[in-house]
């Protein structure tokens, strides 16, 4: 959610002033945020190491190649169905010196060294450090580049929690969809079937089953309260039948992220749509090309594992 919100606010003004398909738009930016799930340092990888007692430094390295893969599938696809960008109106204007350009780059890549330094060096947490970067972009906003001046930032925190409160409000009747079920028990006998059919159809039954209960599953509870529930139950059973825990953990993440921006239920879906101002009616047919790719990137690194296990081998893990 906190890539699509990031990366959103850029983008979508971008489309709509290159008079692209707005619902196509926020499908992209979506569908784009399911690959980040497996980008170091993402937090259901590190969710996953905590719970399933995996290498969070390998789940790093075996989330590389498939994330690039997913990336590049969507860069095809955007390619070939796409539509040409028209010139924006106001493209006329004079051009911005390039030394200028130059110094604005070296301003806003210290927010970059300022997440990852902090994370490396264990400065402080994410959580943290998201603060740090927010406070670094209001210093920088109306120091360096003087466009967030005393009203712009007022309006700049109405906005912010206008949009968190949208986002909460979903999350808060997510979690509470999940409790209930967890209470039921419901993901637990959902894995005692997928560990019961598994025994006599093999891994890579198992495999598919676990796919599917995930990409269920992760539209309707919340990602990391997922991979918290079946993570545990799955990860030794998968080990059992021969499958590497790292290449099923990632398995596993991409799984529940297409899960999480998958209609009519996925909540990441709901927030794009929220944070790119478009009803979810016009992004359901395009989201559904996008997810129906990535599904089969899911697929490749689901049945390929040297897409998942060549970086972590190669580097001693």
């Amino acid at each position: 959610m906190a890539d699509v919100a990031a990366v959103g606010s850029v983008l979508i003004p971008a489309a709509r002033r290159s008079r692209q398909n707005h619902g196509a738009a926020v499908a992209l930016l979506a569908a784009s945020a399911v690959m980040a799930e497996t980008i170091p340092p993402c937090i259901n990888l590190i969710i996953l190491g905590f719970v399933a007692n995996m290498s969070i430094g390998g789940l790093f390295m075996a989330g590389l190649l498939p994330a690039g893969l997913m990336a590049l599938a969507l860069i095809a696809a955007a390619i070939a169905f796409g539509s040409p960008a028209a010139l924006a109106e106001d493209d006329a204007r004079p051009r911005t010196p390039m030394a200028q350009l130059w110094g604005g780059v070296a301003v806003a890549l210290g927010l970059i060294v300022i997440v990852f330094g902090g994370f490396k060096s264990g400065v402080a947490t994410a959580t943290e450090i998201s603060a740090f970067g927010a406070l670094y972009a209001l210093v920088v906003g109306g120091i360096a580049f003087r466009e967030l001046g005393p009203r712009a930032a007022s309006r700049t925190f109405v906005q912010a929690a206008t949009r968190s409160g949208l986002v909460l409000f979903i999350v808060a009747a997510a979690q509470a969809l999940a409790f209930v079920l967890t209470l039921q028990q419901i993901p637990h006998a959902l894995a005692e079937l997928m560990v019961g059919l598994s025994n006599t159809g093999g891994s890579r039954l198992f495999m598919l089953l676990s796919i599917l209960i995930l990409i269920v599953m992760g539209s309707v509870l919340e990602g990391a309260a997922a991979l918290i529930i079946f993570g545990p139950l799955l990860v030794p059973v998968a080990a059992q039948l021969g499958i590497a825990p790292l290449h099923y953990g990632v398995v596993l993440v991409i799984a529940m992220g297409i899960g999480l921006f998958a209609p009519p239920l996925g909540l990441g879906l709901y927030g794009a749509c929220l944070i790119g101002d478009v009803p979810i009616e016009m992004t359901v047919k395009p989201m559904m090309k996008y997810l129906g790719l990535l599904f089969l990137c899911l697929l490749a690194i689901a049945f390929i594992p040297a897409l998942s296990l060549f970086l972590p081998h190669a580097l001693g893990y």
